[in-house]
């Protein structure tokens, strides 16, 4: 049976291995650290999927207030399935309970970015009634420079 809840420092291992799957390589004691921010944080969350004992995928969401409009929306970071769970609703599963918690907090719409080498997860997001909207902008700061 699956079950969700919000991710503990105990499932830093696991998590290391599903951020790997998805090309992210960090230490145990970095997510470690992360897991620790984001539950000090109410508009952060890690939530992860459990079959049994095992964890089966994880899903990361932001909350992010807006000045223009009425709603707020949320924002899906990371979301990984386990290789061996996959094709088993797990991805499905936690997107919906993601959605339900923005829900709750006020939000009226969910975004989400994925690089675009990860065609299978296109299909996934589309098939979950996401649009594509096609135009993102990023710059990488040099976190070492210091005033």
């Amino acid at each position: 049976m699956l079950k969700i809840r919000e991710a503990e420092l105990k499932d830093a291992q696991i998590l290391q291995v599903l951020l790997d799957q998805l090309g992210y390589v960090e230490s145990v004691e970095f997510i470690m650290s992360k897991i620790k921010t984001f539950a000090e944080d109410p508009h952060q969350y890690i939530f992860v999927a459990q079959i049994g004992a095992e964890v089966a995928g994880f899903l990361s969401l932001s909350m992010i207030p807006q000045i223009a409009v009425a709603g707020d929306f949320a924002r899906v970071a990371y979301l990984c399935v386990e290789k061996k769970f996959r094709g088993q609703k797990v991805g499905q599963a936690l997107l919906a309970y993601a959605e339900e918690i923005a829900r709750q907090r006020g939000c009226d719409r969910m975004e989400l970015h994925s690089s675009d080498h990860r065609k299978l997860a296109h299909q996934f997001y589309l098939a979950q009634g996401y649009e594509d909207a096609p135009k993102y902008f990023r710059k990488f700061l040099d976190t070492s420079v210091k005033k």
